[in-house]
């Protein structure tokens, strides 16, 4: 095998689709990221399931719309209230009309959800739940300079997930599988259906607030564009995940009784609280409470006492006419502190959005546990103020932290373009700026222009290229062509790229995304002076699909020896 890379997947019991460009663009508006470099591979991991197992429009409830992390509390209402008034919605079009939509919304939504029903027009639809089963295993293995790693992953999810869920996750980082597996995730859910609510034994997200308690699962960094400065509270969700380090694992419940939602989690080596919030048509109020966990595995002493002491919180999402309000106040009780966050947004017209927040985070705060906004540091020893401007195809973002007990501060700015000339054409611009004072190359600039065009036919072609100064000036470029043939049963698609580089120093390193398998995620980092080849297949039936990637990257231009890179990913799947 040489110095190659194989990762073979012997079975995939899924229905994901492949990455495509429309898929990648709905997730780039959901979570509100200007470029899919800034996500991580727990963000599409997750996205990647609800992919698989679309939400059901007509048959979830609200708590089920909410948790699923697709939907404002408003949203989840509006489509509620359409269903008792209207019957089912039978298509995009028709969830873009109803309040908290808009065509734009609409379309990002179109992978994740469904629209099945077996109720004429104008009528609710009565379909029964459908148990569907979902079953993955993975092989890596990498040999290179004749030493050889590799890991091994299972996924396996079975249920009606609107009633209930069984899901089971694992990965071993060695050749030789071992029990028990290095990460090991699973959790089971049953959802109410005379009192709507749920429980989950095992792996659960929360997202409360706007994160400085608790937050896991779709957490973002920085501020990247108005649709991702404030965060939208789904509550509690089982995790189905490879990365279980991002969930709580222990056992969690919530119940609703009028525009109460009651919840109450315990997380194992974490900690334990409860959330009372208020729902309304126009917002929420939360409250929650919680109590870490003992570090410790003796009996608790009078000096670690302290350790216990809960954390309070209370925050808030309002809108009023075209103005949505957020924030969140958090006392920790260990070190008398208090951090908050607060901010609007301002819908000026349509597809017109301005966002401002401010925050403060002590650094006698305890950000453990925290997840919400920030700039370079975990919620903790931080000040800082973002503006963020939303203008049909133009995002510019502004944001300054100060971190007052190391003295340190950042600035950064993002510009992004991205105008669709015609339905064949379009084209983005992004300029990203970072000034930290206190670094000794205080300035980072990065600048990158893509275009891309299609045609009827199926063909593509798409060319990018990056400009990067921090010590030195670098630069990576590629191009891209492809090809998809949806016209009969037997679909195809081919994506063949190049890519030319030149970055001496690794402070001037590239971030760039490249189209990998379904449910793999690549951004790797360009370093050094070379040239890279890549290509992505997949062929699909009706029940089942074929996926393979391979690359290779080469250093001809380094002055010393780097040895090269390649590999081969395969992957089989089968929709029963």
């Amino acid at each position: 095998m040489g110095r190659f890379m194989l990762l073979a997947v012997i079975c995939f019991v899924s229905v994901v689709e492949a990455l495509s460009q429309e898929y990648l663009d709905a997730v780039l508006f959901l979570t509100g990221a200007s470029s899919l470099e800034e996500l991580d591979a727990e963000v599409l991991e997750r996205y990647d399931a609800l992919a698989s197992r679309p939400v059901r429009i007509n048959t979830a409830t609200e708590s089920r719309l909410v948790a699923s992390g697709l939907f404002s509390r408003y949203q989840a209402a509006s489509i509620a209230d359409y269903r008792r008034s209207s019957g089912d919605i039978l298509s995009i079009a028709e969830l873009a009309l109803l309040d908290g939509f808009g065509d734009a919304a609409a379309r990002a939504m179109a992978p994740f959800v469904s629209f099945g029903t077996q109720a004429p027009p104008g009528r609710s639809s009565l379909e029964k739940g459908r148990v569907e089963t979902e079953m993955m295993a993975r092989s890596a293995v990498q040999v290179q300079e004749g030493e050889g790693t590799g890991s091994h992953a299972v996924k396996v999810r079975t249920g009606d997930e609107d009633r209930w869920l069984l899901s089971v996750a694992a990965k071993q980082a060695s050749l030789k599988p071992a029990w028990p597996p290095d990460a090991l995730s699973a959790s089971a859910v049953i959802h109410g259906r005379k009192r709507p609510g749920k429980v989950i034994l095992g792996d659960f997200n929360t997202r409360f607030g706007q994160g400085l308690l608790l937050w896991s699962g779709f957490s973002l960094s920085g501020v990247q564009s108005a649709a991702a400065m404030d965060k939208h509270p789904a509550g509690l969700s089982p995790a189905w995940t490879l990365s279980p380090d991002t969930a709580h694992r222990g056992a969690a419940a919530d119940m609703s009784f009028g525009r109460f939602v009651l919840s109450g989690f315990w997380s194992y080596g974490k900690c334990s609280g409860a959330n009372l919030t208020w729902l309304a048509r126009s917002g929420q109020i939360g409250m929650m409470a919680i109590i870490p966990a003992p570090v410790i595995s003796t009996p608790v002493i009078q000096s670690e006492a302290k350790d216990l002491y809960p954390r309070f919180s209370i925050d808030y999402r309002w809108s009023i006419r075209k103005t949505d309000l957020f924030g969140e106040a958090a006392w920790d009780l260990t070190s008398r502190s208090v951090a908050f966050l607060a901010g609007g947004a301002w819908n000026i017209a349509y597809q017109v959005r301005l966002a401002a927040s401010v925050r403060n985070y002590p650094a006698s705060f305890d950000g453990s546990l925290a997840g919400a906004l920030r700039s370079s540091t975990r919620t903790s020893d931080e000040r800082g103020a973002a503006l963020a401007f939303d203008c049909k195809a133009l995002t510019v973002t502004a944001d300054a932290a100060l971190h007052p007990d190391k003295g340190t501060a950042q600035y950064k700015t993002i510009w992004k373009y991205a105008p669709k000339l015609t339905e064949s054409l379009s084209l983005s611009f992004r300029a990203v700026g970072r000034y930290r004072p206190a670094d000794p190359y205080p300035w980072r600039g990065e600048v990158r222009a893509e275009a891309a065009i299609t045609s009827g036919s199926g063909l593509s072609l798409k060319g990018s290229g990056t400009l990067c100064h921090n010590i030195e000036t670098s630069w990576l470029t590629y191009v891209e062509g492809g090809y998809v043939d949806e016209s009969s049963k037997r679909k195809l698609t081919l994506f063949l790229r190049g890519t030319a580089f030149k970055i001496d120093r690794w402070d001037d390193r590239i971030y760039i995304y490249e189209r990998d398998i379904p449910g793999a995620f690549s951004v790797p980092a360009y370093y050094g002076r070379g040239c890279s080849a890549s290509a992505v297949a997949s062929v699909k039936r009706r029940h089942f699909s074929f996926h393979a990637r391979t690359y290779f990257t080469a250093y001809p231009g380094m002055a010393g020896q780097k040895p090269y890179r390649a590999g081969l990913k395969l992957q089989l799947q089968f929709s029963l």
